[in-house]
């Protein structure tokens, strides 16, 4: 549970990033759709979220 929690956490933060840099870069320079990019942010904080507490629910059982 403590790998799956890792793996959450750091896919929740890749999204996050990858949203709100391509997002802002597409808004900036008038490109389509920059909704589609910023709307992965939400995502990411509730990959980041269970992640984190996937991982520490595990440090618990040890």
């Amino acid at each position: 549970m403590h790998k799956l929690g890792v793996i959450t956490t750091l896919l929740g933060l890749i999204l996050s990033v990858v949203g709100l840099i391509v997002g802002f870069w597409k808004m900036l320079n008038g490109g389509e759709n920059p909704e589609v990019w910023i709307s992965l942010v939400p995502l990411g904080f509730v990959g980041l979220l269970l992640g984190v507490t996937l991982t520490q629910l595990s440090n618990n059982k040890q």
